[in-house]
């Protein structure tokens, strides 16, 4: 590859790397917001932790291309996309983890967290300011 390609190949990579504040995890405001220790906030996304406030948990994801999915990866597990996804797969697989609910944008993660008391997700920050959305903080 010619030295001008791949300036251009690492630009766009760079590009389109997602930084840590342009991502939040929202649930449904129905089942309360607040601070989650990041332990919770992963047992949530894994189905260690089936109740918020009463409510089942509902995972609500963009697939494990896109960007909120690798912020999510990244940022509260420290894992890549596709070993998270593997890992939900497992837990779903075995029973331990209710299927996932997919969306396709962020409207559609908010619309479905919207449908469900207990809808957890990813979206851009800029997204998140649907009143029935609440912004999870994540404590240690």
């Amino acid at each position: 590859m010619n030295r001008i390609a791949l300036l251009l190949s690492l630009s766009l990579v760079v590009a389109t790397q997602a930084r840590a504040d342009d991502f939040v995890v929202v649930r449904n405001a129905k089942s309360g917001g607040g601070t989650v220790s990041k332990a919770d906030l992963r047992g949530a996304f894994t189905g260690k932790v089936r109740e918020f406030s009463g409510n089942a948990v509902v995972v609500v994801l963009q697939g494990e291309s896109n960007p909120a999915f690798a912020w999510l990866a990244d940022s509260i597990f420290g894992v890549a996309p596709k070993l998270l996804a593997s890992k939900i797969k497992q837990e779903v697989f075995k029973g331990d983890m209710n299927k996932t609910v997919s969306a396709e944008s962020d409207a559609e993660v908010i619309a479905k967290i919207k449908e469900a008391p207990g809808g957890i997700g990813v979206v851009s920050a800029a997204a998140a300011k649907d009143p029935a959305l609440a912004i999870v903080t994540v404590g240690s």
